[in-house]
């Protein structure tokens, strides 16, 4: 029975999926024919050779976008130049640091080497799902307890947005792996005006991909490591021809987990592609990029850290309650990274998007510019999921489907003035967001929860019947159509050579219409005509309508010391829609609902040394940072599944990120992030009123560091390139689900030693093949045991309130890779 319960919901998901994407190639033609008349307006200025000016000269646009696009942190990687210019806190990884990761890591893994930042994901490629945190500021669904600040960092692909503005959180395994990835940067705190957009109330992620070169060009290989991992990835580049240029690149990967147990192991396997058509003219270029990826991963419950009696690996009789005879399940029983069998709990979680964009750059004189992002994004996530433990009959299986769609504009212009770089605009962002939740169990008899059959079984032609996909023990349906508005001023002032001030303002609107869909998703369960319900409705609120409107002001200082030193500081202000999309919507009353709000400061220094003695395109920066996180809204996963429940409060977050990157010798890179992080509430109410205010927020750690060297050795026409890196993660305090509180108990501190190797060889005697390059990549050498996360149970998996719960690191893993790159 359990078995045939599953495969009506794996059928319920080929018809869903089915008609999402025939939904999806509508508005896909409808966003590519906006795109090309974009693209054709611009393509008749094509043949133009100079730009006027006002005297009459010709003027070379490449330098003239270049001098007025310093404030630009979305459609380029920063250079350390414009970083050491900058009034903001801003991080690049290049491809240099990329590489410590392994050939099969994801964003998450990237994240991993910034300054401020901690990843906490259940798996060591770029298919399991992560949390993802900057200064304590969170995106991503990975370890959900005590999540007080998710949502409240935007990322970004090629400038582009990858989260939607309904929901708000983003899903590190949407950008699977990282080789078509050339770096990304990441901006402390809300940032400038100009680079926002509706969620970075504490902070932003950028990730660059790699561009069309001039010439001709192309990139295959493949990887293989621990836990069955392997996969292959290209790259493809047109070249140049008459101004078109053109590069295609994908990956594909499929890996086991170190997490695994009785013949389950977890697995997981992602694809992505991506694509991009460029035009340049002379005043300008065009271009149209595309994306595509998909990831699926199972992903394990959180273990037992200690032995309890009363939790084995067979759970318990769902009708009597008795415990199933097995072996105690816990780390320090079963093993640090058992799982349970898949016949007692799984849970897939694919994730698939679709992302097409245009961008246009055109100089339409020598002191202006105008830029236009226009852009389509499809999200989709699912899960499918089998509870067999026992302790919750009534959600042994779980089908969930959320989808987005975005289409949104941003334009703007750029004004070059004698002392000033001034930018003008906004954009327009429109989503629909469409959630739909099922637990059912097939074993059970259906019966009313209300009205005057309330408790008696539920009858079809006279016979009962039980819970179904179509009949759900607990359901929930319901849309959120966001509609976001946005119009900023950003200057640049430069009243001397050493002084830069940058003011800003943004004006934002947030309009949301939430309509609960319940009754027309799922009418059988209150069919019989007197407002009795089968199951359990988790969405109690009627359909509503909200809009906000708030102003952001900012401002920033940097002022050269000396030609190396810069002081520099920054004020900033931000706002969000309320998080949780249609959970937040219909589980509160919306005339209680308020946009999140952030204020932040930072003060700090910068040092870029281009070239002295052991100080080669050597960066550096320390900066202290404040900032408040008001009007936050907390979920609290419940023993009944229904994520119904939501504490309130306010954090304050204040502490020091420092960074530095040098080539003191001409064959040595090395690099050190550091941060130190004291992260409380102001206030902290939960649902049964309690006050916590005061105590420190969970999941943020008291310090991370990372650094690392690479030494690069040449002989003959090989180049070897030996690396060392280490990473550490200080204590964190851990959240605790059964009072739905936050605690000072601490998670252990933990650090992990890592060492690589690539071997470059080159091939100066083929025609078309440059050179090979092998990789050898050995993540925890010492294989060290630890957890990245853990929290204090309710007893909604295992049926024990009050134990903790954890997810472990992985232990010692082995990546080996090759690449081919032809010319």
């Amino acid at each position: 029975m359990k078995q045939s319960g599953v495969q009506v919901l794996l059928d319920s998901k080929t018809s869903l999926t089915k008609r999402g994407t025939n939904n999806l190639r509508i508005l896909l033609f409808a966003t590519t024919a906006i795109t090309i008349i974009n693209f054709s307006a611009v393509l008749k200025n094509a043949d133009a050779q100079t730009v006027p000016t006002n005297d009459g000269t010709a003027v070379n646009a490449g330098e003239v976008s270049a001098s007025i696009s310093a404030l630009d942190t979305l459609s380029k990687l920063p250079t350390k130049k414009s970083i050491f210019k900058s009034t903001q806190s801003v991080k690049v990884v290049g491809r240099k640091q990329l590489r410590v990761v392994g050939p099969a890591a994801g964003a998450a893994q990237a994240l991993s080497v910034a300054p401020g930042v901690n990843i906490a994901s259940d798996g060591t490629t770029g298919a399991p799902r992560a949390s993802i945190s900057i200064n304590g500021m969170k995106t991503g669904w990975g370890n959900i307890a005590g999540n007080a600040n998710d949502g409240t960092v935007m990322v970004t692909f090629d400038g582009v947005p990858m989260i939607d503005p309904a929901y708000g959180v983003w899903q590190s395994t949407e950008i699977p792996n990282l080789s078509f990835i050339k770096g990304l940067s990441v901006t402390y705190g809300p940032g400038y005006p100009v680079n926002r957009w509706y969620n970075n109330i504490g902070g932003s992620i950028n990730f660059n991909p790699i561009e069309p070169t001039d010439k001709p060009q192309a990139t295959i290989g493949g990887f293989f490591g621990s836990y069955g991992n392997r996969g292959t990835n290209f790259s493809v580049d047109t070249g140049k021809h008459d101004g078109w240029a053109a590069v295609f690149a994908g990956t594909i990967d499929r890996s086991g987990n170190y997490l695994q147990g009785y013949g389950f192991n977890n697995p997981q396997s992602s694809y992505a592609y991506y694509g991009k058509l460029v035009k340049t003219f002379s005043n300008g270029r065009i271009s149209i990029g595309g994306f595509v990826s998909r990831s699926s991963a199972f992903r394990p419950l959180p273990i037992p850290t200690t032995a309890n009696p009363n939790v084995t690996i067979n759970g318990v009789n769902s009708i009597t309650g008795a415990i199933n005879p097995g072996p105690i399940y816990s780390q320090q029983t079963t093993g640090f990274y058992t799982t349970l069998p898949r016949s007692i709990y799984f849970k897939e979680i694919p994730i698939r998007t679709y992302l097409l964009y245009s961008r246009l750059t055109e100089q339409l004189d020598s002191n202006t510019s105008f830029h236009n992002l226009l852009f389509f994004r499809y999200g989709n996530r699912d899960h499918y999921h089998l509870d067999n433990i026992g302790n919750s009959p009534n959600v042994l299986n779980q089908y969930y489907n959320a989808a987005s769609d975005t289409y949104g504009d941003k334009p703007y212009f750029t004004f070059k003035l004698p002392d000033n770089k001034l930018s003008v605009g906004g954009y327009f962002v429109y989503t629909k967001f469409n959630s739909l939740l099922e637990f059912y169990n097939q074993t059970e008899q259906a019966t009313y929860n209300s009205g005057p059959s309330a408790g008696l079984p539920v009858l079809a032609n006279g016979v009962p019947v039980n819970y179904s996909l179509q009949l759900p023990n607990h359901f929930h349906s319901s849309y959120l159509y966001e509609t976001d508005l946005a119009g900023f001023v950003q200057d640049e002032f430069q009243p001397t050579k050493a002084l830069r001030i940058t003011p800003g303002i943004r004006v934002v609107s947030f309009h949301t219409d939430f309509v609960n869909n319940t009754l027309a998703q799922f009418p059988e369960s209150t069919s019989n005509g007197v407002n009795a319900l089968i199951g359990t409705n988790g969405d109690n609120q009627p359909n509503s309508t909200t809009n906000f409107n708030d102003i952001e002001p900012s401002i920033g200082v940097n002022y050269k010391l000396t030609h190396d030193i810069a002081l520099y500081a920054n004020y900033s202000s931000a706002y969000k829609a309320p998080a949780g999309a249609t959970g937040t919507y219909a589980h509160l009353l919306s005339s209680t609902l308020k946009p999140q709000h952030s204020t932040q400061y930072q003060i700090g220094a910068k040092i870029f040394i281009p070239n002295e003695p052991y100080l080669h395109h050597a960066i550096a920066s320390i900066n202290y940072y404040h900032l408040n996180d008001l009007d936050e809204i907390i979920p609290i996963p419940v023993v009944s599944h229904n994520y119904s429940l939501f504490a309130s409060g306010s954090s304050v977050f204040h502490g020091f990120n420092l960074y530095a990157e040098d080539d003191p010798l001409y064959n040595l890179h090395v690099f050190a992030n550091a941060s130190f992080e004291s992260a409380n509430y102001l206030s902290y109410t939960s649902p049964s009123h309690g006050s916590y205010g005061g105590l420190p927020i969970s999941n943020v750690p008291a310090q991370t560091f990372n650094a690392g060297a690479y030494y690069t050795l040449f002989s003959h026409n090989t180049i070897y390139q030996p690396r060392i890196w280490y990473q550490y993660t200080g204590t964190q305090n851990i959240y605790n689900n059964n009072t739905g509180a936050p605690t000072r108990t601490k998670l252990p501190a933990y650090g992990i030693l890592n060492l690589g190797m690539k071997v470059s060889v080159a091939t100066p005697h083929a025609s078309y093949l440059r050179k090979l390059t092998f990789n050898v990549d050995l993540l925890n050498v010492a294989n060290k045991q630890y957890n990245i996360y853990e929290y204090i149970s309710s007893g909604g998996y295992y049926g024990v309130a009050g134990q903790t719960l954890a997810e472990p690191g992985a232990p010692f893993t082995a990546y080996a890779s090759v690449n081919a790159h032809f010319r």
